[in-house]
C-alpha cells in the first residue's frame, strides 16, 4: 500500500517517464489497482505521449471541476475520470488505471479550491477495503508548490527526479529546501517521507548525490533515451518489457515499497500498540 508523489525539477528530468515505468512494474495483488494521477499543473502528457493520442477520451482532470460545479459528489464524479492502462484479457491486466492530466494553466486555475479534496481521496482510495489502489502522483516540476501542494503534503513517500548531471544536482540542490518547508507546513498530518530517484546519467553516482542534497536515494533508473521513449512517446521497442529500463523499474518499486512499508511501521505501530493497550484494559 502507498501514496508516493513523483517530482520533477527544471531541465525535464523525466517525472513522467519515470512514474509510468514505475505503475507498470508495480505489483497487483489481490483486488488492488495501481492508479497514476496526472496532477501537474502545467499539464498533462501521457495520453497524447506513450498512448500517442490513440485514446480519445473525454475525461480526466480537466472535466474534474465542470463536474463538481454540477454538484455531484468528488467521489462519485472521480471514478468516472479514471482510464484503463489495459483490458482484462490477461490475469493481472486492468489494473493500471490513469486520471488524464490538465491541458491549460486556465484549467489548473479552476480546479485550485479542489486540490484537497482530491489529495484526500487519492489517501482513502489506498486504503478502501475492496479495490483498493496504490497511488502515484505525477507532478511534474511546479506541482508540489502554489495550490497543489497538499497532493506532497499527504502522501508516504516523496520522490524527486535527479539526474546526475551538474544542472540537475544544482537544480535539486535550490529545490530541497523549498520542498522541505511546503512539507513542513503541514501540520494536520505527518510530514511525508522525502527521497530521490535518480536516473543515471551524468558525473553524480547514488553517494556523491546523497552526501550533496542530504537524502536518501530510494531508486535509481539507467539513463536508456531509446527505451524512456516507448514511455514518453509511444515509441516502439523490441523486447520492451525485458529491457535494462523496465528490469530497473522492477527493482527500483521493490525499494519505494519497502521505504513506504518502513515509514508507516515507525508511524503508526505506536498507535496501534496503545490502541491494543487500552482494548485489553476494558
Amino acid at each position: 500500500m502507498a501514496v508516493v508523489a513523483v517530482v520533477g525539477l527544471p531541465g525535464a528530468p523525466g517525472a513522467t517517464t519515470s512514474a509510468l515505468a514505475l505503475q507498470r512494474r508495480w505489483p497487483v495483488e489481490g483486488d488492488r489497482r495501481v492508479l497514476l494521477a496526472e496532477c501537474d499543473p502545467d499539464g498533462g502528457s501521457i495520453l497524447a505521449g506513450a498512448l500517442e493520442g490513440r485514446l480519445q477520451v473525454d475525461v480526466g482532470l480537466r472535466h474534474l471541476a465542470v463536474s463538481l460545479r454540477g454538484e455531484q459528489s468528488l467521489q462519485e464524479a472521480f471514478w468516472k475520470q479514471l482510464v484503463r492502462l489495459s483490458d482484462d484479457s490477461a490475469p493481472g491486466e486492468g489494473r493500471q488505471v490513469l486520471l488524464p492530466g490538465l491541458t491549460s494553466l486556465s484549467e489548473a486555475a479552476a480546479l485550485a479550491p479542489e486540490w484537497p479534496r482530491l489529495a484526500e481521496l487519492l489517501v482513502a482510495i489506498d486504503r478502501m477495503p475492496q479495490h483498493a489502489h496504490d497511488v502515484l502522483i505525477d507532478l511534474g516540476r511546479n506541482g508540489a508548490f502554489g495550490p497543489s501542494r497538499v497532493l506532497v503534503q499527504r502522501a508516504d513517500l516523496v520522490l524527486l527526479v535527479v539526474r546526475g548531471t551538474v544542472r540537475s544536482v544544482s537544480a535539486a540542490t535550490g529545490r530541497l529546501p523549498v520542498l522541505r518547508q511546503v512539507l513542513e507546513g503541514d501540520q494536520s498530518s505527518p510530514a511525508p517521507a522525502v527521497g530521490v530517484l535518480l536516473v543515471d546519467e551524468g558525473v553524480y553516482g547514488r553517494r556523491e548525490i546523497e552526501q550533496q542534497l542530504g537524502v536518501p536515494v530510494v531508486a535509481v533508473l539507467p539513463y536508456r533515451p531509446v527505451e524512456a521513449a516507448v514511455l514518453s512517446d509511444g515509441a516502439v521497442e523490441r523486447k520492451f518489457a525485458k529491457s535494462p529500463l523496465m528490469q530497473a523499474a522492477a527493482d527500483a518499486v521493490t525499494s519505494i515499497r519497502q521505504h513506504v512499508a518502513g515509514r508507516r511501521t515507525r508511524l503508526y505501530s505506536p498507535v496501534r500498540q496503545r490502541l491494543e493497550e487500552v482494548r485489553r484494559a476494558r
